[in-house]
Protein backbone atom coordinates (compact mmCIF):
# COMPACT_ATOMS: atom_id res chain seq x y z
CA UNK A 1 0.00 0.00 0.00
CA UNK A 2 1.14 3.55 -0.72
CA UNK A 3 2.82 4.90 2.45
CA UNK A 4 0.76 8.07 2.41
CA UNK A 5 -2.48 6.13 2.13
CA UNK A 6 -1.32 3.73 4.82
CA UNK A 7 -0.70 6.63 7.20
CA UNK A 8 -4.15 8.11 6.60
CA UNK A 9 -5.95 4.81 7.14
CA UNK A 10 -3.93 4.20 10.29
CA UNK A 11 -4.98 7.58 11.71
CA UNK A 12 -8.63 6.93 10.85
CA UNK A 13 -8.57 3.48 12.43
CA UNK A 14 -6.54 4.22 15.52
CA UNK A 15 -6.75 7.91 16.34
CA UNK A 16 -8.35 8.78 19.68
CA UNK A 17 -11.68 10.62 19.60
CA UNK A 18 -13.69 12.49 22.22
CA UNK A 19 -16.40 13.37 19.70
CA UNK A 20 -16.88 13.07 15.93
CA UNK A 21 -14.87 16.15 14.91
CA UNK A 22 -11.89 14.20 13.57
CA UNK A 23 -14.03 12.06 11.28
CA UNK A 24 -15.90 15.09 9.96
CA UNK A 25 -12.54 16.77 9.39
CA UNK A 26 -10.96 13.96 7.38
CA UNK A 27 -14.17 13.35 5.48
CA UNK A 28 -14.26 16.99 4.43
CA UNK A 29 -10.62 16.73 3.27
CA UNK A 30 -11.33 13.62 1.21
CA UNK A 31 -14.49 15.13 -0.28
CA UNK A 32 -12.71 18.36 -1.16
CA UNK A 33 -9.78 16.54 -2.79
CA UNK A 34 -12.14 14.26 -4.71
CA UNK A 35 -13.59 17.39 -6.30
CA UNK A 36 -10.32 19.35 -6.57
CA UNK A 37 -7.50 16.80 -6.91
CA UNK A 38 -5.07 19.37 -8.32
CA UNK A 39 -5.47 21.87 -5.49
CA UNK A 40 -2.96 21.52 -2.66
CA UNK A 41 -3.66 24.65 -0.64
CA UNK A 42 -7.01 24.46 1.13
CA UNK A 43 -8.58 27.16 3.27
CA UNK A 44 -10.38 25.95 6.37
CA UNK A 45 -13.53 27.78 5.25
CA UNK A 46 -13.88 25.32 2.36
CA UNK A 47 -13.90 22.42 4.83
CA UNK A 48 -16.12 24.15 7.40
CA UNK A 49 -19.09 24.29 5.05
CA UNK A 50 -18.76 20.59 4.27
CA UNK A 51 -18.57 19.73 7.98
CA UNK A 52 -21.66 21.82 8.67
CA UNK A 53 -23.43 19.86 5.92
CA UNK A 54 -22.61 16.49 7.50
CA UNK A 55 -23.90 17.56 10.90
CA UNK A 56 -26.95 19.27 9.44
CA UNK A 57 -28.07 16.11 7.61
CA UNK A 58 -27.42 13.72 10.49
CA UNK A 59 -29.08 16.06 12.98
CA UNK A 60 -32.12 17.18 11.00
CA UNK A 61 -33.07 13.69 9.85
CA UNK A 62 -32.05 11.60 12.86
CA UNK A 63 -31.02 13.91 15.72
CA UNK A 64 -27.79 11.96 16.26
CA UNK A 65 -25.62 13.03 19.19
CA UNK A 66 -22.04 13.80 18.16
CA UNK A 67 -20.45 13.73 21.61
CA UNK A 68 -20.75 11.94 24.96
CA UNK A 69 -22.42 14.78 26.92
CA UNK A 70 -25.94 15.73 25.79
CA UNK A 71 -25.82 18.76 28.10
CA UNK A 72 -22.61 20.04 26.53
CA UNK A 73 -22.69 19.21 22.85
CA UNK A 74 -19.69 19.81 20.56
CA UNK A 75 -19.78 23.48 19.59
CA UNK A 76 -20.21 22.90 15.84
CA UNK A 77 -23.09 20.51 16.51
CA UNK A 78 -24.72 23.12 18.75
CA UNK A 79 -24.38 25.70 15.97
CA UNK A 80 -26.14 23.32 13.60
CA UNK A 81 -28.95 22.72 16.11
CA UNK A 82 -29.50 26.45 16.44
CA UNK A 83 -29.72 26.91 12.68
CA UNK A 84 -32.13 23.99 12.34
CA UNK A 85 -34.37 25.55 14.99
CA UNK A 86 -34.36 28.86 13.10
CA UNK A 87 -35.15 27.07 9.84
CA UNK A 88 -38.04 25.15 11.43
CA UNK A 89 -39.58 28.31 12.87
CA UNK A 90 -39.38 30.11 9.53
CA UNK A 91 -40.29 27.23 7.21
CA UNK A 92 -41.39 23.81 8.55
CA UNK A 93 -40.28 20.75 10.51
CA UNK A 94 -39.86 18.45 7.50
CA UNK A 95 -36.23 17.25 7.34
CA UNK A 96 -34.38 18.57 4.33
CA UNK A 97 -30.83 18.11 3.05
CA UNK A 98 -28.38 20.95 3.53
CA UNK A 99 -27.71 21.20 -0.21
CA UNK A 100 -31.40 21.98 -0.78
CA UNK A 101 -31.56 24.89 1.65
CA UNK A 102 -28.03 26.25 2.07
CA UNK A 103 -29.13 29.58 0.56
CA UNK A 104 -31.82 29.89 3.27
CA UNK A 105 -29.62 29.44 6.33
CA UNK A 106 -26.68 31.20 7.90
CA UNK A 107 -23.52 29.13 8.23
CA UNK A 108 -20.95 30.85 10.42
CA UNK A 109 -18.02 29.46 8.46
CA UNK A 110 -15.38 31.63 10.13
CA UNK A 111 -16.39 30.43 13.60
CA UNK A 112 -16.26 26.78 12.52
CA UNK A 113 -12.83 27.35 10.96
CA UNK A 114 -11.53 28.77 14.24
CA UNK A 115 -12.79 25.69 16.09
CA UNK A 116 -11.05 23.46 13.55
CA UNK A 117 -7.82 25.42 14.00
CA UNK A 118 -7.96 25.21 17.77
CA UNK A 119 -9.27 21.72 18.42
CA UNK A 120 -9.06 19.48 15.36
CA UNK A 121 -6.58 20.17 12.56
CA UNK A 122 -3.32 19.65 14.48
CA UNK A 123 -4.67 16.90 16.75
CA UNK A 124 -5.82 14.75 13.83
CA UNK A 125 -2.25 13.90 12.78
CA UNK A 126 -1.17 12.73 16.24
CA UNK A 127 -1.56 9.20 17.61
CA UNK A 128 0.07 8.77 20.98
CA UNK A 129 3.67 9.93 20.67
CA UNK A 130 3.72 9.74 16.87
CA UNK A 131 2.93 12.68 14.62
CA UNK A 132 2.10 11.95 11.00
CA UNK A 133 2.65 14.25 8.04
CA UNK A 134 -0.51 14.22 5.94
CA UNK A 135 -0.53 17.97 5.51
CA UNK A 136 1.33 21.07 6.67
CA UNK A 137 -0.65 23.62 8.64
CA UNK A 138 -0.58 27.40 8.30
CA UNK A 139 -2.77 28.06 11.31
CA UNK A 140 -2.34 31.83 11.27
CA UNK A 141 -3.79 31.84 7.74
CA UNK A 142 -6.37 29.10 8.41
CA UNK A 143 -4.88 27.06 5.56
CA UNK A 144 -3.25 23.69 5.02
CA UNK A 145 -1.02 22.23 2.34
CA UNK A 146 -2.21 18.71 1.56
CA UNK A 147 0.71 16.56 0.38
CA UNK A 148 -0.93 14.11 -1.99
CA UNK A 149 -4.47 15.23 -2.89
CA UNK A 150 -4.41 12.88 -5.87
CA UNK A 151 -4.24 9.91 -3.46
CA UNK A 152 -7.28 11.12 -1.54
CA UNK A 153 -9.06 11.52 -4.85
CA UNK A 154 -8.08 8.11 -6.21
CA UNK A 155 -9.05 6.23 -3.07
CA UNK A 156 -11.93 8.45 -1.99
CA UNK A 157 -14.61 5.75 -2.08
CA UNK A 158 -12.57 3.38 0.09
CA UNK A 159 -11.72 6.19 2.49
CA UNK A 160 -15.37 7.27 2.75
CA UNK A 161 -16.30 3.72 3.75
CA UNK A 162 -13.55 3.59 6.38
CA UNK A 163 -14.39 7.05 7.74
CA UNK A 164 -18.07 6.19 8.01
CA UNK A 165 -17.25 2.92 9.77
CA UNK A 166 -15.24 4.76 12.44
CA UNK A 167 -17.80 7.55 12.66
CA UNK A 168 -20.58 5.00 13.19
CA UNK A 169 -18.55 3.34 15.95
CA UNK A 170 -18.44 6.67 17.77
CA UNK A 171 -22.11 7.40 17.19
CA UNK A 172 -23.03 4.02 18.66
CA UNK A 173 -21.31 5.11 21.88
CA UNK A 174 -23.28 8.36 22.03
CA UNK A 175 -26.70 7.20 20.76
CA UNK A 176 -29.08 4.41 21.72
CA UNK A 177 -31.01 4.60 18.46
CA UNK A 178 -31.10 1.64 16.05
CA UNK A 179 -29.88 1.45 12.43
CA UNK A 180 -27.16 4.06 12.84
CA UNK A 181 -25.18 2.64 9.92
CA UNK A 182 -28.14 3.05 7.58
CA UNK A 183 -28.77 6.54 8.91
CA UNK A 184 -25.21 7.73 8.32
CA UNK A 185 -24.91 6.14 4.88
CA UNK A 186 -28.36 7.41 3.90
CA UNK A 187 -27.58 11.01 4.80
CA UNK A 188 -24.24 10.84 2.98
CA UNK A 189 -25.84 9.58 -0.21
CA UNK A 190 -28.89 11.82 0.26
CA UNK A 191 -31.15 8.93 -0.69
CA UNK A 192 -33.40 8.77 2.38
CA UNK A 193 -37.01 8.28 1.34
CA UNK A 194 -40.06 8.05 3.56
CA UNK A 195 -42.24 5.06 2.74
CA UNK A 196 -45.86 5.34 1.63
CA UNK A 197 -47.83 4.51 4.78
CA UNK A 198 -51.19 4.13 3.04
CA UNK A 199 -50.40 0.42 2.58
CA UNK A 200 -50.99 0.00 6.33
CA UNK A 201 -54.60 1.24 6.22
CA UNK A 202 -55.94 -2.26 5.59
CA UNK A 203 -54.47 -3.41 8.90
CA UNK A 204 -55.23 -0.29 10.95
CA UNK A 205 -58.87 -0.36 9.82
CA UNK A 206 -59.32 -3.81 11.37
CA UNK A 207 -58.80 -2.46 14.88
CA UNK A 208 -59.96 1.12 14.23
CA UNK A 209 -62.73 0.97 11.57
CA UNK A 210 -64.13 4.38 12.57
CA UNK A 211 -60.70 5.91 12.13
CA UNK A 212 -60.57 7.67 15.48
CA UNK A 213 -57.54 9.86 16.18
CA UNK A 214 -55.02 8.12 18.44
CA UNK A 215 -54.19 11.43 20.15
CA UNK A 216 -57.59 13.10 20.56
CA UNK A 217 -59.90 10.08 20.42
CA UNK A 218 -62.18 11.93 18.01
CA UNK A 219 -63.34 10.54 14.68
CA UNK A 220 -61.30 11.89 11.78
CA UNK A 221 -63.70 13.28 9.20
CA UNK A 222 -60.96 14.55 6.91
CA UNK A 223 -57.19 15.15 6.94
CA UNK A 224 -56.46 11.55 7.91
CA UNK A 225 -52.79 10.86 8.61
CA UNK A 226 -50.84 7.79 9.64
CA UNK A 227 -48.33 8.60 12.35
CA UNK A 228 -45.33 7.00 14.04
CA UNK A 229 -45.90 7.06 17.80
CA UNK A 230 -42.19 6.61 18.45
CA UNK A 231 -40.44 9.07 16.12
CA UNK A 232 -39.46 7.84 12.68
CA UNK A 233 -36.22 9.79 13.10
CA UNK A 234 -35.32 7.44 15.95
CA UNK A 235 -36.46 4.09 14.52
CA UNK A 236 -35.82 4.84 10.81
CA UNK A 237 -38.44 2.21 10.06
CA UNK A 238 -42.16 1.82 9.30
CA UNK A 239 -43.58 -0.86 11.59
CA UNK A 240 -47.24 -1.78 12.07
CA UNK A 241 -46.77 -1.87 15.86
CA UNK A 242 -45.75 1.82 15.83
CA UNK A 243 -48.34 3.23 13.39
CA UNK A 244 -51.67 4.82 14.25
CA UNK A 245 -54.32 7.09 12.75
CA UNK A 246 -53.96 10.75 13.69
CA UNK A 247 -55.61 13.93 12.47
CA UNK A 248 -53.12 15.59 10.13
CA UNK A 249 -52.77 18.87 12.03
CA UNK A 250 -52.02 16.98 15.27
CA UNK A 251 -49.42 14.89 13.48
CA UNK A 252 -47.67 18.01 12.20
CA UNK A 253 -47.68 19.75 15.57
CA UNK A 254 -46.34 16.63 17.32
CA UNK A 255 -43.22 16.64 15.13
CA UNK A 256 -40.56 14.33 16.65
CA UNK A 257 -41.63 14.66 20.28
CA UNK A 258 -41.14 11.60 22.45
CA UNK A 259 -44.51 10.25 23.69
CA UNK A 260 -45.34 10.12 27.40
CA UNK A 261 -46.06 6.91 29.31
CA UNK A 262 -49.83 7.14 28.89
CA UNK A 263 -49.38 7.15 25.11
CA UNK A 264 -47.04 4.18 25.36
CA UNK A 265 -49.54 2.20 27.44
CA UNK A 266 -52.26 3.13 24.96
CA UNK A 267 -50.11 1.86 22.07
CA UNK A 268 -49.32 -1.40 23.90
CA UNK A 269 -53.02 -2.09 24.45
CA UNK A 270 -53.81 -1.14 20.86
CA UNK A 271 -51.25 -3.62 19.59
CA UNK A 272 -52.76 -6.46 21.65
CA UNK A 273 -56.22 -5.68 20.25
CA UNK A 274 -54.89 -5.33 16.72
CA UNK A 275 -53.08 -8.67 16.82
CA UNK A 276 -56.18 -10.41 18.16
CA UNK A 277 -58.43 -8.95 15.46
CA UNK A 278 -55.94 -9.65 12.67
CA UNK A 279 -55.78 -13.31 13.67
CA UNK A 280 -59.57 -13.56 13.97
CA UNK A 281 -59.83 -12.05 10.49
CA UNK A 282 -57.68 -14.87 9.14
CA UNK A 283 -54.71 -12.68 8.31
CA UNK A 284 -51.46 -14.60 8.46
CA UNK A 285 -48.79 -12.55 6.75
CA UNK A 286 -45.54 -10.86 7.75
CA UNK A 287 -47.40 -8.01 9.48
CA UNK A 288 -48.91 -10.47 11.94
CA UNK A 289 -45.46 -11.93 12.61
CA UNK A 290 -43.98 -8.44 13.08
CA UNK A 291 -46.75 -7.42 15.46
CA UNK A 292 -46.59 -10.65 17.46
CA UNK A 293 -42.81 -10.38 17.76
CA UNK A 294 -43.04 -6.75 18.89
CA UNK A 295 -45.43 -7.74 21.71
CA UNK A 296 -43.36 -10.72 22.84
CA UNK A 297 -40.13 -8.72 22.84
CA UNK A 298 -41.74 -5.57 24.26
CA UNK A 299 -40.46 -3.38 21.42
CA UNK A 300 -42.70 -0.44 22.28
CA UNK A 301 -41.31 0.01 25.78
CA UNK A 302 -37.77 -1.03 24.89
CA UNK A 303 -37.47 1.52 22.09
CA UNK A 304 -39.29 4.14 24.15
CA UNK A 305 -36.64 3.84 26.86
CA UNK A 306 -33.96 4.10 24.16
CA UNK A 307 -35.69 7.17 22.72
CA UNK A 308 -35.65 8.90 26.08
CA UNK A 309 -32.09 7.88 26.89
Amino acid sequence: MNNYLNDITNIIRNGSMENTYKMSWIRSLVEYCSKHPDVKTIHFDELSKLIFKYYWNQTFFFNLEQGPNTNKKPEIHQMVLEEIEKYQKKYNFKPVYFTKVENKINVNVSKISKILRQDVSWRFQIIGQQEYNIYDLKLDELKLEIHQPEILNEYSEILFELINYRWIQQLEKFNSSPRISKKVNGTDREDIKRGNLSRFKTYLDIENPNRECFISGKKIEDDLSIDHVLPWSYLFSDDIWNLVYVKKNLNSSKSNKIPNESMIKKLELRNIRLLDKMKKSGINDKRVIELETSIKKDYVREFWYGCKG
